[in-house]
Order: structure tokens, then C-alpha cells, then sequence
């Protein structure tokens, strides 16, 4: 019976949930987190190269569709 009293208890007398928070808790702080200017700059990066590609992916939809009806009335005569 003892044994299961013991169960949520690890190896330092601590509860395991404890531990596991105490553990995530510890990684946090190492955490470095960007000032507000390189945030700023890596939005601004991100939006402007979507946008290109969106225009890229756009252009070559609109190609692409415009060959494949051009293909499809020539073959179907109409």
C-alpha cells in the first residue's frame, strides 16, 4: 500500500506534475524573445514576400487557365 501513496511522488520528494511545470517553467526563461524593431521588420518581410508569391501563384493560374480554355475550344469546336 505504500507504494501507492508514493506514486505521484519522483525521485526528489516532489509531485510529478510539480516537477514537470517546475521543468517547463525553467525553459521559459531561457527563452530570448525579440525587441518590437525585429519584430516589426520580420512581419513586414513576410507580408511583402506572401503578397509575391500570391501575385506569382496568381499570374500563373490565370495563364495556365487561360491556355487550358483556349485547348478546350479548339478541341471541342466551339
Amino acid at each position: 500500500m505504500d507504494k501507492d501513496k508514493n506514486k505521484n511522488v519522483i525521485e526528489g520528494g516532489t509531485d510529478v506534475v510539480s516537477g514537470i511545470f517546475g521543468k517547463y517553467k525553467a525553459e521559459f526563461r531561457k527563452i530570448v524573445w525579440p525587441s518590437l524593431e525585429t519584430m516589426a521588420k520580420h512581419t513586414v518581410t513576410v507580408v511583402i514576400v506572401s503578397g509575391i508569391f500570391g501575385a506569382y501563384i496568381a499570374l500563373n493560374d490565370g495563364i495556365f487557365g487561360f491556355l487550358f480554355r483556349q485547348f478546350v475550344s479548339l478541341v471541342t469546336g466551339a
